[in-house]
């Protein structure tokens, strides 16, 4: 390990110095603390696994070169934009674009390397099959690095259209079919060899593999779970209610803040919706979005209700609505309900204000 650290020390100093601008170019913007976190300790154990496996000295170097400046870069890009944006500067679906071009660049980048890629326990596609036979693993990485680049290429296109569920649907599937797919291929080659007698049998560590489908089934568990997650919900107080939003910042809106307020039905059905900034999957829309008919507004809406609550706020268009549309009129009257309340109580201070002014200059 000493040996290989003494050999790249300009580079991981060099790494480590831009891990450090990236870090600090975003050391003020929201979330900044974690993220970075997450950054740096990567970037320390990616540096840590590579140096330590012997068999990694006689790594190429532009693999050694690929890890160790993998992660500096893209802290350096992601501290760059959330600054950009923190600054005030915005555009349609700016994280979500960076999120498909960012990924497909990544993979792209990978993908070129794997075919160079020399056997050993850190780097590549680490199946057993692959590590107990040279043969297996030099066509695994020439098949992964085709697929890789592929499915970089096909998540570079989705940004094209992020605005899209089908372009995330698409991204989800192609980066799946990258990661399995190779190994699925190593496995085949395998049992191909198995077949014509030129391969050996390999015996497998049981718990290692079921550590493995435990680690693939988690991720799999989680990529759904993240297309279905959140949650809106509307509390109501004396003077104001408030959307409470799981995944997205809670919204509040005052009854005398409301200028107009109506129920209507398929309101996006013929129109191009395009999301600015916000949190959006298969269930739920919340943040600002944009469309040709209403311009710029709020939303925090179920994706399976076509009933909406649409209010005009000091300017501004909010849309809310539930889960059904027999739920979604409920709020409707909630609202409406409060606002008339809110008036009349209003009208009721401003005539005991006056009432008392002219009870004094009588007296």
């Amino acid at each position: 390990m000493k040996e290989m650290i003494q050999k790249n020390k300009g580079r991981l100093i060099c790494s480590a110095f831009v891990m450090c601008v990236g870090i600090i170019l975003g050391y003020t913007c929201e979330n900044s603390l974690w993220i970075n976190g997450t950054f740096a300790v990567t970037y320390v154990i990616a540096i840590a696994v590579t140096f330590y496996d012997n068999r990694n000295r006689q790594q190429s170097d532009k693999v050694i070169r690929m890890v160790t400046w993998i992660v500096p870069g893209m802290t350096l890009l992601y501290n760059g934009i959330a600054r950009w944006i923190d600054m005030g500067v915005t555009k349609e679906n700016l994280l979500m674009v960076i999120l498909y071009v960012g990924m497909g660049l990544l993979f792209v980048i990978v993908g070129n390397y794997l075919p160079k890629v020399k056997p050993n326990r850190t780097i590549g596609i680490r199946v057993v099959w692959a590590l107990q036979d040279e043969e297996n693993w030099n066509a695994t990485h020439r098949f992964s690095g085709k697929i890789w680049v592929a499915a970089g290429l096909l998540s570079m296109i989705c940004g094209l259209f992020s605005d899209s569920m089908a372009a995330l649907f698409l991204f989800i599937v192609a980066i799946a079919a990258a990661a399995f797919g190779s190994i699925l291929y190593s496995y085949l080659y395998y049992k191909k060899k198995l077949r014509t007698g030129k391969g050996l049998e390999v015996h497998y560590n049981h718990k290692v593999v079921a550590v493995y489908v435990f680690i693939m089934l988690v991720c799999l568990l989680f990529t759904v779970w993240t297309l279905y997650t959140g949650k809106i919900e509307i509390c109501y107080g004396e003077n104001e209610f408030t959307v409470q939003a799981e995944g997205w910042q809670d919204y509040t809106v005052k009854y005398d803040a409301i200028d107009n307020i109506a129920c209507e039905e398929n309101m996006f059905r013929d129109t191009n919706t395009i999301r600015t900034n916000g949190f959006g999957n298969l269930k739920y829309s919340m943040g600002h979005f944009r469309d040709e008919i209403h311009g710029d507004y709020i939303r925090y809406t179920h994706n399976d209700c076509d009933t909406y609550v649409v209010m005009e706020v000091n300017g501004s268009i909010v849309i809310l609505n539930s889960a059904d549309d027999a739920q979604t009129r409920e709020i409707y009257n909630n609202i409406r309900e409060r606002m008339e309340k809110n008036i009349c109580k209003y009208i009721s201070q401003l005539l005991l204000y006056f009432s008392k002014m002219v009870y004094t200059r009588l007296m």
